[in-house]
């Protein structure tokens, strides 16, 4: 299959390159039509042959799908599954496939010394099982001189992966750490990293700002790089990847020789800006699979880095589609940055890593503090009714009909109207198994829709639902104990949530099962039990390192004179103005300050004013190209003092460097509590049962991470010097300040404006 699918692949990208990544159907499909075969006729016959050719011993191998005895004449079979009309399929619908069955019949041709072979090629729709075969009859000549052909092809681009395979081993073993001295700790660091890598553990690493955390774990994974091992650098922001892409460019700079790609999210890198592949409205999926090889080579041989830019730029050049030539590249690749999903989301990870043994995968996950609501998130769904009712009356009149098997899903979530007239939120156990199959018809019809091209108004709305309705289905199929079915009723709405409560043991088995090893690291998981607890059930060794930076650098201030509680918020208005106003005025600068909510945010700049400053508010529609320019307002030099109003948790108080004079100060509003509502009471109560600690793995915990995120914005290098005021009187309750990290040792309790006023012109005067 490797064989023929490299070489002689074809087609477009279509829906069906996409649903049919469900194997299970696929492979339903073909146990059906195997079931009918006779007595005398075999099923996945296995079949292996070597061959010498260019001065190589080749094992040519596979499994036959089906060996065919009919009134005594052989037959070889491949089977292959579709969700579009048979009347459009051609012997020349897939080249790859009919190519697969000529190396079968080969292979089977000369181990029993046959001159002439029978072949059928057979496409079986999931649909409804109906087929339509192709039979052709070979001369073993004619298939000598196919295959070797493409064996000739083949070997050629082996040998293109052999060298870069020697390259990488022989540069990995040469390559010397790329800075004349280590910073403080960061040996420690390393060397918890590379045991880990060598030894295939779990490691849970807290590494302070300052360490140099992206080299220090990724110079000693790569050292332990072997033949056939891959690392995933799993990154929870696109931002999170500059740093990785910054140090793997100095290595190769440095003579080290690695297939290195970055993984762009599809909406960021389409060449043609759509939402969804379809070749009737996208050159650059029609006849993806024909241009494919050839693009391949091009960017193989152009450089070792594959970011966003040479994607791009060869993906135009050969009018292929940018997202899932990135994808396909990364098989080719030993370093490969990317998101979370990519790795842990069992409806996104790449399976050719994750559900099958060809590689052996070491993996690093950057700002790990971000995984426990990622890992939840990843195996929950949801479903409305106005979900169904949109994809019902988008394909009205299209066959095959979706409307009864709408109508079906929509009663069964109707039903939860009267319960809901009496409470906002019903927790249940999964009853509606009934609604779980309607689903999979559902989406069994949407996909032979989808697939036979049929004119449909806003497509794009019936492709976002399609998804919707598969990780619904995905996630019915993985509901556990972990879970719980939340139904709701919203603008006259019922709203259905499988609710992911801890993803642990999802996780700590993907693991098990996929990964080599793995190591966890983030300035701020503490504590630490609590994470180990949410991602891998306790497994796992922990390091945790100091600041190397100089406490004093570091002005602290708690004002525990101000509640922020939820109740308090109006009242504590004006004494936080005052704060503010207090601390920006004692010398031009640029601060921010963090707030728990965006209403928080609105109540405070709607009546603050500030003399000669600059206020920049986030709003809660930002989008990435908004964010940079924030930031490079940040960065630019000005007269006058700019003061940034940012939530907490958000984009701005993690992932961003504002170094020396970028930043003076962050203000923390709260101590970051995630919004008191029924599905966060949800979760205490199950954290409660599990960990006896639900309000703190529920609501402290998460909050306090924020917390600690948003001071770390501060001190960025260690010739930085600048001050956090955390305004709460909880931020002085025992159970807080047994949180804060070690380096936060000389907090200042005040709570006057005039002694905060003293206290900053002090410091920085110092």
């Amino acid at each position: 299959k490797e064989l023929a699918y490299f070489t002689c692949q074809s087609g477009n990208l279509t829906p069906e390159f996409f649903s049919n990544r469900d194997l299970q159907i696929g492979s339903r499909a073909h146990d059906y039509l195997q079931s009918k075969y006779n007595d005398k006729s075999q099923k996945e016959v296995y079949i292996k042959t070597t061959l010498s050719y260019m001065s190589k011993e080749i094992l040519l191998h596979g499994f036959i799908d089906g060996l065919l005895n009919e009134d005594d004449e052989i037959i070889i079979e491949e089977i292959k599954s579709t969700t579009i009309d048979l009347d459009e399929i051609t012997i020349d619908y897939h080249k790859e496939h009919l190519a697969q069955l000529k190396i079968y019949a080969y292979l089977y041709a000369l181990n029993n010394d046959i001159d002439k072979i029978h072949t059928r090629l057979t496409y079986i729709s999931v649909v409804d099982y109906d087929t339509k075969s192709f039979d052709q009859i070979y001369d073993v000549n004619e298939l000598e001189d196919f295959v070797f052909l493409l064996l000739e092809e083949y070997l050629n681009w082996l040998y293109l992966l052999e060298k870069s395979e020697e390259n990488k081993i022989k540069t990995i073993k040469e390559i010397e750490f790329p800075f004349k001295q280590k910073r403080a700790y960061q040996n420690n660091l390393m060397k918890a990293v590379y045991e880990a890598m060598e030894n295939n553990e779990i490691l849970y690493a807290i590494a302070p700002t300052g360490i140099g955390k992206t080299m220090a774990t990724l110079f000693p994974s790569l050292k332990s790089l072997k033949t056939k091992e891959k690392i995933f650098y799993a990154t929870a922001k696109g931002s999170g990847k500059n740093a990785p892409l910054d140090a793997i460019k100095l290595l190769i700079k440095n003579g080290l020789k690695l297939k290195t790609i970055d993984i762009t999210a599809k909406n960021k890198i389409c060449n043609q800006g759509c939402k969804h592949c379809r070749p009737e409205e996208c050159p650059f999926a029609k006849s993806f699979f024909d241009k494919l090889k050839n693009a391949t080579y091009d960017i193989f041989e152009r450089t070792d880095i594959y970011d966003r830019e040479i994607i791009l730029e060869v993906a135009n050049n050969h009018k292929i589609c940018a997202f899932e030539f990135s994808l396909y590249l990364s098989y080719f690749c030993d370093l490969i940055i990317a998101d979370y999903n990519y790795v842990f989301d069992p409806h996104a990870h790449l399976i050719r890593y994750f559900d099958d043994d060809t590689y052996k995968i070491k993996v690093l996950v950057d700002e790990a503090h971000n995984m426990i609501t990622r890992s939840k998130e990843m195996y929950s769904a949801d479903l409305s009714t106005i979900d169904l009712r949109t994809v019902r009356a988008r394909l009205t009149g299209l066959k095959p009909s979706v409307r009864n098997d709408c109508n079906k899903a929509i009663e069964i979530m109707e039903k939860y109207r009267e319960r809901l007239a009496e409470k906002v939120l019903i927790c249940d156990e999964m009853q509606d198994l009934d609604l779980a199959v309607t689903i999979k018809n559902i989406i069994s019809k949407v996909e032979e829709i989808l697939s036979a091209n049929q004119k449909i108004d806003k497509v794009d709305d019936v492709y976002e639902i399609y998804h919707k309705l598969l990780s619904y289905s995905h996630t019915s199929d993985l509901y556990s104990h972990t879970h719980r079915y939340l139904i709701k009723q919203e603008n006259d709405n019922i709203y259905v949530n499988l609710f992911c409560l801890d993803a642990s043991e999802f996780i700590l088995t993907s693991i098990q099962n996929s990964i080599k090893s793995i190591v966890f690291f983030s300035a701020t998981m503490s504590p630490i039990k609590y994470y180990s607890d949410l991602l891998t059930k306790s497994i796992g060794k922990t390091l945790e390192l100091p600041s190397p930076f100089d406490p004093n650098n570091l002005e602290l201030i708690i004002n525990n004179k101000v509640s922020t509680k939820y109740r308090n918020r109006a009242s504590s208005v004006d004494e936080i103005i005052e704060i503010i106003e207090t601390a920006t005025s004692i010398k031009k600068g640029n601060y921010i300050v963090f707030f728990p909510s965006y209403k928080y945010l609105d109540m405070v700049v709607g009546c603050i004013e500030l003399n000669n400053c600059e206020l920049i508010v986030q709003k809660n529609d930002l989008n990435d190209v908004k964010r940079l320019e924030i930031i490079e307002k940040f960065k630019e030099k000005s007269d006058i003092s700019k003061v940034g109003f940012f939530v907490m948790g958000g984009v701005f108080s993690e992932g961003i460097d504002l170094i020396g004079d970028a930043l003076s100060g962050v203000i923390i509003v709260g101590v970051g509590l995630p919004m008191i509502c029924d599905e966060n009471n949800i979760l205490k109560e199950y954290f409660d049962e599990v960990y006896e600690k639900g309000y703190e793995y529920a609501y402290m915990y998460p909050g306090f991470t924020k917390v600690i995120q948003a001071v770390g914005r501060v001190i960025r290098t260690e010739t930085d010097r600048g001050f956090a005021i955390l305004i709460d009187e909880r931020f002085n309750y025992s159970q807080y300040r047994n949180l804060m990290p070690p380096h936060w040792n000389n907090i200042k309790i005040i709570n006057s404006s005039y002694v905060l006023k003293k206290e900053l012109e002090e410091f920085n005067n110092k």
